[in-house]
């Protein structure tokens, strides 16, 4: 079932560029929905963020992933395959947001079960539609299987 849009939504987007997570926290904002966005760096820390989570019983699980792809330490290719490994952490929505346009980098995310590839948008209006549409989407049009004991 559709969680509804008007529930508060955690978000955890995984980015080492401050710029482009400010950008994407503030799209969020702008359009008016509320959500909870926790943003980690690189993708060691967020899959230590989402081992506390599972140890918390799902308290502090995410909603739904925003990955780059381009990350230090552990690239958002490796963190994807060890995400869709996970059996208490595949069920969440991983959403690519990246400026690759490259098929390869595309066609790889899908492959390792990605539920969008999106390409960063250049300009705010733009980044304020995508968030949008993928809070509409993830959050009130399709129904979710529950990954967490939170849902």
């Amino acid at each position: 079932m559709p969680r509804g849009i008007l529930q508060r939504m955690n978000i955890l987007h995984v980015e080492d560029n401050r710029a482009d997570s400010d950008l994407l926290k503030e799209a969020f904002e702008c359009i008016g929905i509320e959500a909870s966005v926790q943003v980690t760096h690189d993708a060691k820390k967020a899959l230590i963020v989402l081992e506390e989570g599972i140890q918390n019983q799902g308290e502090t699980t995410p909603d739904l992933i925003v990955l780059d792809l381009n990350l230090p330490k552990m690239d958002g290719r490796e963190m994807l395959k060890r995400l869709k490994e996970h059996p208490q952490l595949r069920r969440i929505p991983v959403v690519i947001l990246s400026t690759s346009n490259l098929e390869q980098d595309i066609s790889f995310c899908y492959d390792n079960y990605c539920n969008s590839y999106i390409v960063k948008p250049i300009r705010f209006e733009e980044y304020k539609r995508v968030a949008k549409n993928i809070l509409e989407y993830w959050f009130s049009t399709v129904a979710l299987p529950p990954y967490s004991s939170h849902n």
